[in-house]
């Protein structure tokens, strides 16, 4: 009968022992170290890269013709041959269509007959004065009679040779857009002749490095290395030719043009792809430094007329160390002060304190 209260007694000597321990834990801080955690912020890290890998850049590029030129008749007529198609090459001086003659001649012959029949009245006239059988104003008339039938005679002349459309130049005809027997308009171009002795390589760049080229350049002063994309094994040397001052209405960038000799070992053809590399230290203003290094731009900021970057060290601790700005390229950004291979923070730069420990952000696999 002794039993209850004894347990009674028990059970409040071990609450009042766990409480004055957890009294105890809770007046030592110190007792709670271990079990803390740290806070490290999540960022996105970039690695700072040698300034020669990032001036060498790889642009998309097209081919066009060096020489190219839309042929028209310059009189209007019904076409009667029309010996070329498309891709076909011709020599300078080949017949490349022809229109039917037979109304330009009957109109050469009539002038010619005109002509001959002025030349025999001025001839009459100008003996006739000889013996003062003819006024002064009739030689004048014959004699201004004489030179316009020669040049009616000569513009039936020129017009009989116009039905004829020559090849300018040694090519290849790119587009023909007509079909024979056809009546053509004067001045209509129906046939476009390329020269591809020569070839066009034409590629867009953006106006912030347009903005930055040297304004000495000059045709032949800076060359590039040229891939197709069907002979990738070779490259080809070609040389700044010119370049647009007015941007593309669409994508905001502006053309640039180099040009090269044609290869002989493959066929090349106008609209065929190719890439162009290109060392924009050729190009650009300024050379910059060979200690220079490029980030994101993003990850450049600026305190108190100071330019900065946020590295990461070792231990994973932001440390804010001053750059010098040398050129800025796209989204990235030129900068001396840093080594290539150092880590710098790339985004969110103005939420970051010296010291502070950092960790790289990781997609999730999918993401």
């Amino acid at each position: 009968m002794f039993m209850v209260p004894v347990m009674k007694i028990v059970t409040r000597i071990v609450s009042l022992a766990l409480m004055s321990a957890l009294l105890t834990a809770c007046d030592n801080p110190s007792a709670m170290t271990e079990e803390q955690v740290e806070l490290v912020r999540p960022v996105k890290l970039a690695i700072a890269e040698s300034n020669a890998a990032e001036m060498k850049r790889v642009f998309p590029a097209t081919i066009e013709a060096s020489k190219h030129s839309a042929l028209a008749f310059r009189v209007s007529g019904q076409l009667r041959e029309l010996p070329v198609k498309a891709g076909a090459e011709v020599k300078e001086g080949d017949v490349l269509a022809q229109l039917d003659q037979a109304d330009f001649k009957n109109t050469l012959a009539d002038r010619q007959a005109r002509y001959d029949l002025a030349k025999i009245q001025f001839a009459q006239i100008e003996s006739l004065i000889k013996k003062k059988y003819a006024s002064q104003t009739k030689l004048d008339e014959a004699r201004a009679n004489l030179k316009a039938a020669a040049a009616a005679l000569a513009v039936a002349k020129d017009n009989v040779s116009y039905t004829q459309l020559i090849a300018p130049f040694d090519g290849v005809i790119g587009r023909v857009d007509i079909e024979n027997f056809q009546s053509v308009q004067a001045q209509t171009p129906i046939i476009e002749l390329q020269d591809t002795h020569e070839i066009d390589i034409k590629f867009s760049v953006p106006e912030g490095l347009l903005t930055q080229l040297k304004p000495d350049l000059d045709a032949k002063s800076v060359c590039a290395n040229v891939t197709f994309e069907s002979q990738s094994d070779a490259s080809f040397t070609a040389c700044y030719k010119k370049h647009d001052s007015v941007p593309d209405s669409v994508t905001r960038t502006y053309r640039v043009v180099f040009s090269m000799d044609r290869p002989l070992a493959f066929t090349v053809l106008p609209g065929m792809s190719v890439n162009i590399e290109l060392d924009l230290t050729d190009v650009l203003q300024g050379q910059p430094s060979d200690h220079a290094v490029s980030v994101p731009l993003a990850a450049v900021f600026e305190q108190a007329s100071q330019t900065y970057v946020w590295r990461v060290n070792a231990q994973m601790q932001a440390e804010q160390v001053a750059v010098k700005t040398v050129r800025i390229i796209d989204e990235q950004m030129l900068v001396s002060g840093l080594s290539p291979g150092d880590q710098v923070i790339a985004a969110g730069v103005a939420y970051i304190q010296s010291g502070q420990k950092v960790r790289a952000i990781k997609k999730e696999r999918g993401l």
